[in-house]
């Protein structure tokens, strides 16, 4: 079984060397708007998981299935809101397909091989 971290490790680096080849090496900034919205958007996004991880450690289920969908919906939503902030926020960028492509690809890694 492959562990959520080298699954983690995975798609950081996969992630940086999509942004490198389809991007470029330039990266636009965020507006202060989305600059706001996207410090925001973490820490409620931080909050709900440990918040779930500490519920799941209550209640004793950290094996096998519950966990393959905890972190499925945990790339979703984290990759999600990436993507999102990109399409909203970087006007005239096309970033958001990186982290799309990275969300797809760690949904299918999580589903298949965790």
């Amino acid at each position: 079984m492959i562990t959520i971290s080298l699954i983690a490790l995975f798609l950081t680096l996969s992630h940086w060397i999509l942004r490198k080849k389809i991007v470029g090496t330039d990266r636009e900034e965020l507006t202060e708007a989305g600059k706001k919205v996207n410090i925001w958007g973490k820490i409620v996004l931080t909050i709900i998981i440990f918040t779930t991880i500490i519920f799941l450690f209550s209640v004793d289920i950290l094996a096998g299935e519950v966990m393959k969908w905890f972190w499925m919906v945990v790339i979703i939503m984290g990759l999600g809101f990436q993507t999102f902030i990109d399409w909203k926020y970087l006007k005239d960028s096309i970033e958001y397909i990186v982290s799309l492509i990275v969300l797809i690809l760690g949904v299918m890694l999580i589903y298949f091989l965790y």
